[in-house]
């Protein structure tokens, strides 16, 4: 049966003082801990999140009955809010744990690999302490050895390329995590050739999987090796050439609520991105109105808000629209179009734009009706009792009982941009 351990310092801290009261010799005891199935600490997870959603009902009653900010309801339920904020963020801790169970399984995956390969690799890793939601981890493993095969298999050269191109014989296959604007990103890059692109477009065309005719750009043609059924192996082995990899790959990591990409530079190597959400009980939103429709916007991937002017917004053409930001442009989306909740563009200057930023650094501006305001939202997953809606990533239920949908705000951005380009 699962079980975890949870560790108890307060314990281990008493334990000491009692020997130091005892006049016996001070020493550095070891947490206690105990074993705790994790059904059960599953169980707590979803209480705390039937806590929260009941919070904001009491919210929104309060809010509905006309109370004053100042009233001594009003003052207690805020104080509640912190509290339950508290529980929460308790309650998620419970279930952190560093990749590093991960990533300790990856050292003999690329020593089977390298001794399959012929190819002397080494694996360097970093940010082995990075904490995450322990359901992530599970989920990671799969994606990571793909990933990893594919990098020695298919990234890597062999020794007598890399002496002729002046590297070391030895591959380098890089292995980190880290945390960044509330979510953890885990890169898998080698120091190989990089991504044949002429090679991947060629395959894709004779596959069937795009038109000869297709103009594609380097970013597009890097991404065909996440469609289903392709290979670049010539011949099927133990390793690959089996045409089930990359897409299986994209597959897990939009199961959890996360996006993967790719940079590649021909001669330099190939590093391969993936953000994950942190959790995936609760998270921060911005709560705002599309066409009578009630939207969540992650908060993370929010820089800012601004009502657009009249002189700031300019067409391209269709519906296509940029919006110009200190002295910069970018893509102004409609939320509701994007959605398919209405047909015609809403005037920018009766919306409200949300600045974000995707993982890739790309910005973009989220026209939307009306913002309603920020709070902490439960996560209820789409996918497992509805099907996957693209440009959504989950659903939420609203004090007022409501669902609400959470916004998948990199898929909007692009396919928005995707669209933008045919119109230019």
């Amino acid at each position: 049966s699962r079980s975890t351990r949870i560790v108890a310092p307060a314990a281990a801290n008493e334990t000491a003082a009692e020997g130091q009261a005892a006049g016996g010799p001070r020493k550095t005891e070891a947490g206690a801990t105990i074993r705790v199935d994790l059904d059960r600490v599953d169980r707590l997870i979803d209480l705390v999140g039937e806590l929260v959603i009941n919070q904001a009902v009491l919210a929104q009653r309060v809010m509905e009955a006309g109370l004053a900010r100042a009233s001594a309801v009003a003052m207690g339920l805020d104080e509640l809010e912190q509290l339950t904020r508290e529980i929460q963020d308790s309650v998620m801790a419970i279930r952190a744990q560093p990749v590093k169970s991960v990533f300790q399984r990856m050292p003999r995956l690329v020593r089977e690999v390298a001794a399959m390969t012929g190819k002397p690799v080494r694996l360097v890793t970093e940010g082995e302490g990075t904490e995450v939601d322990k359901t992530v981890i599970e989920r990671l493993a799969d994606p990571l050895t793909h990933m990893i095969r594919n990098a020695i298999d298919h990234g890597l050269e062999n020794p007598e390329k890399r002496a002729a191109a002046g590297k070391p014989a030895e591959g380098v296959v890089k292995l980190s995590a880290a945390h960044r604007s509330g979510r953890i990103v885990i890169e898998v890059s080698d120091d190989g050739g990089g991504i044949n692109r002429e090679r991947v477009k060629g395959i894709a065309i004779e596959k069937g999987l795009i038109s000869a005719e297709a103009t594609l750009s380097d970013e597009e043609i890097d991404n065909l090796i996440f469609m289903p059924g392709f290979s670049t192996a010539a011949e099927v082995s133990d390793i690959s050439g089996r045409g089930v990899g990359m897409d299986v790959v994209r597959r897990s990591i939009q199961a959890l609520g996360g996006r993967i990409t790719i940079s590649s530079k021909p001669g330099k190597g190939s590093t391969f991105t993936m953000s994950l959400p942190l959790t995936l009980a609760v998270l921060d939103g911005m709560v705002v109105s599309v066409q009578n429709q009630t939207l969540v916007a992650p908060i993370t991937a929010i820089v800012e808000t601004l009502q657009p002017k009249a002189e700031d917004v300019h067409s391209l053409g269709g519906h296509a629209r940029v919006i110009s930001i200190r002295g910069g442009f970018v893509p102004l989306i409609d939320v509701g179009m994007a959605l398919g909740y209405r047909n015609e563009p809403l005037p920018a200057t009766q919306g409200v734009a949300l600045l974000i930023e995707g993982e890739g650094g790309a910005r973009a501006a989220l026209l939307c009706d009306a913002i309603q305001g920020q709070r902490q939202v439960v996560i209820k997953s789409l996918e497992a009792n509805y099907r996957q809606v693209p440009g959504v990533a989950a659903a939420t239920i609203l004090g007022d009982g409501r669902v609400a949908l959470i916004l998948d705000i990199d898929t909007i951005v692009t396919v928005s941009r995707g669209d933008m380009r045919k119109a230019g």
